[in-house]
C-alpha cells in the first residue's frame, strides 16, 4: 500500500511527515518528485544545485520508485509530494496506484510562510505556490479512481492531532500508532538536501504543537495572488474531513 499526502509547500507537510516517520511499519519518502520537477523547471528555487546533484532527477524512475515493492519490514509507505510537482505532459495512471489524500492551508498562511523563506522575494507566481495545481490534481485523481479524495486543513490536524491521525488511518487503512505524537528534535540523517533551508522551525520541534490563530494581515503586493488562490483553497476546503 503506497499513502501519498498531495500539498502545498508550506502547508505544515513535513511536520505531518514527522509523525508518519515514527511509524515502525511505514517507509517514509520526502517530495520524491521535487529534483525531477527542479531539472526541468527555471525556477530558482534554494539550494536548487545541491537538490539536483544528490536526488534522483528522472521522472519515470522516481514513479518506479514510488508505486513498486516495499520492504520486507514495511507494511506501506507514506509519501509526501507538492501537487506541481505532477508533470501533466505524462501519462497519469500510476496514480491509481497511490491511495491519495490531500492536504490543505490557508493561503494566507502560505504566502506569509513562502515570504519568510524567500526573504528578497516580493512576487510568487501561481505555479510556484501551487494552489490551483493541487486542485487540478484534486479533480484528476477523483475521476481517476471515481472516489472523492480524503481533503484534510492543517488547522485542524493540530487542533487535535491524536484525533486527526486516528481518523484519518481508518480513513486510509492503516494502524494507528502512539509513536506519531512525538519525535526527536533535529534533522535526520534521511532528510533531503533542502532540508536546512526548509526545514528551520520542524528541526526545532518534538510534536505538534496547539494550533494559533495568527489574524494575519496580508502585505499589499501579495493580495492579488490571495485572491487568485482563494476559491481553490475554498473549492478544497469544502469537501475536508471532520
Amino acid at each position: 500500500m503506497h499513502i501519498a499526502m498531495w500539498t502545498c509547500a508550506r502547508s505544515r507537510s513535513t511536520l505531518l511527515l514527522r509523525a508518519f516517520q515514527q511509524h515502525t511499519k511505514c517507509l517514509a519518502q520526502d517530495e520524491p518528485l521535487y529534483a525531477p520537477y527542479l531539472s526541468v523547471a527555471g525556477f530558482d528555487h534554494p539550494d536548487r544545485e545541491t537538490i539536483l546533484a544528490h536526488h534522483e532527477t528522472d521522472y519515470d524512475v522516481v514513479i518506479q520508485h514510488m508505486t513498486g515493492n516495499l520492504p520486507p519490514d514495511k507494511d506501506f509507505s507514506f509519501q509526501k509530494h507538492t501537487a506541481n510537482n505532477v508533470r501533466q505532459d505524462r501519462d497519469l495512471s500510476w496514480l491509481k496506484q497511490l491511495r491519495s489524500f490531500f492536504l490543505i492551508r490557508s493561503p494566507a498562511e502560505i504566502l506569509l510562510s513562502r515570504q519568510a523563506i524567500y526573504q528578497s522575494k516580493k512576487i510568487f507566481r501561481m505555479s510556484e505556490v501551487g494552489l490551483e495545481d493541487l486542485y487540478r490534481l484534486f479533480l484528476q485523481v477523483q475521476e481517476l479512481t471515481g472516489k472523492t479524495p480524503i481533503v484534510l486543513d492543517s488547522a485542524d490536524l493540530l487542533k487535535n492531532p491524536r484525533e486527526v491521525l486516528q481518523k484519518l488511518s481508518q480513513l486510509l487503512g492503516f494502524a494507528f500508532s502512539e509513536s506519531m505524537l512525538s519525535w526527536s528534535p533535529g534533522l535526520r540523517k534521511t532528510d533531503p538536501a533542502w532540508a536546512r533551508t526548509w526545514y528551520r522551525t520542524l528541526e526545532h520541534s518534538t510534536t505538534f504543537l496547539p494550533y494559533r490563530d495568527k489574524n494575519m494581515t496580508l502585505p499589499a503586493h501579495l493580495e492579488i495572488l490571495h485572491a487568485a488562490c482563494l476559491p481553490f483553497y475554498n473549492a478544497l476546503y469544502a469537501q475536508r474531513i471532520q
